[in-house]
């Protein structure tokens, strides 16, 4: 999937001013769809009553969080159960029922938050598994977020697994990646894997990258070593889309990436990705006019928003976003009760899966 490259900062500009009326036009005739990502609560009955009120909300897909802290919603013979029901099998059912569309939100490279959390470690874990910073330190040290590498042999395999599973159990739920990225916190990626790996490739310890380097003698093996580990990053996303599509999986492929420039998270070129959520949540309404984005706008791309007590209303949010040529756009925040009207009253969710 070839996803339009980023705006240039005038084009931008005059998109987020109001001047693009053309794209604002276009999407006025554009079926409109909102997803919202959502945990699962600990019942059942919950889960359905969560499901059922995001219908009535307005909302067209759910991004229902499905591997995350190491463990699985749905009975898997790869990963330990994360809750005490299958909430996938019971979420299949229920937005089948009320027509919307299901997909799983798949933490793919965050495992393990900080003990200081009060999660149990999930058995998946194993401290070698680990990314690490270029001063040696993982990411649980850093930022309280155990991310493993995907550089790893072992890890690719697991996750490989796990998306095919889900292809084959319920082919019509889509895949949704997040957590696809070296954390930000510090300069990660410095895996023994990834560290060998890169040795072979170039002839070059990346070890020697991470020390301080003022007259930029190894600037030229710092870009080669950024490219290195945005290519590990690419080749996992690819290998995840292509084994969940393998096993039957013919639901939406979505990715929720940064919303800025990473050097590290080329989405653009995942291969099979159909839509990319990036991470906005920004504070002011007028930010969605003022910041240039960083890609262009269309259905392929779904702004992701935030939603919050005594924040700005979704509503103000998805209109603005749309009037910038954004027709599909992800909610993250909502709980049932909370700005309940999320589309205009003459769109209708389309509750369906391309």
């Amino acid at each position: 999937m070839v996803f339009p490259a980023r705006l240039p900062f005038l084009a931008a500009l005059s998109l987020a001013l109001g001047l693009g009326a053309a794209a604002a036009q276009d999407t006025a005739t554009t079926a409109h769809r909102t997803a919202v990502w959502i945990r699962p609560p600990g019942s059942p009955q919950e889960l359905e009553r969560t499901l059922v009120a995001a219908k009535k909300a307005g909302f067209s897909e759910v991004l229902l969080e499905g591997f995350y802290h190491g463990r699985a919603i749905w009975k898997s013979d790869l990963a330990p159960m994360k809750l005490d029901y299958d909430a996938l099998e019971l979420a299949n059912r229920v937005t089948a029922r009320e027509g919307l569309g299901l997909n799983l939100w798949f933490e793919t490279l965050y495992w393990r938050p900080d003990s200081s959390f009060g999660i149990p470690v999930t058995p998946l874990w194993k401290d070698g598994y680990a990314t690490l910073s270029a001063a040696g330190q993982t990411s649980l040290k850093v930022s309280k977020l155990g991310f493993v590498d995907p550089t790893d042999p072992e890890v690719g395999t697991l996750l490989s697994g796990l998306s095919a599973e889900l292809g084959r159990l319920y082919p019509q739920v889509g895949l949704h990646l997040d957590y696809l990225r070296y954390p930000r916190e510090a300069d990660f990626g410095y895996h023994p894997a990834a560290v060998a790996a890169f040795l072979k490739q170039s002839g070059i310890d990346a070890r020697v990258l991470a020390r301080p380097d003022p007259q930029g003698e190894f600037a030229a093996e710092r870009q080669l070593w950024t490219a290195f580990r945005r290519e590990q990053v690419t080749a996992l996303a690819g290998r995840l889309i292509a084994s969940y599509r393998a096993a039957g999986g013919a639901g939406l492929v979505s990715a929720a990436v940064y919303g800025a420039a990473d050097p590290l998270q080329d989405w653009r070129r995942w291969t099979g990705l159909q839509a990319a959520m990036p991470m906005l949540y920004y504070p002011l309404p007028a930010l969605y006019r003022l910041t240039p984005f960083q890609f262009a706008p269309g259905e392929m791309i779904w702004p992701g928003v935030r939603v919050q007590a005594g924040g700005t209303p979704l509503g103000e949010q998805l209109a603005l976003l749309r009037g910038l040529g954004y027709p599909n756009v992800a909610v993250f925040g909502w709980t049932p009760g909370m700005q309940p009207n999320v589309q205009p009253p003459d769109i209708q969710p389309s509750g369906t899966q391309p």
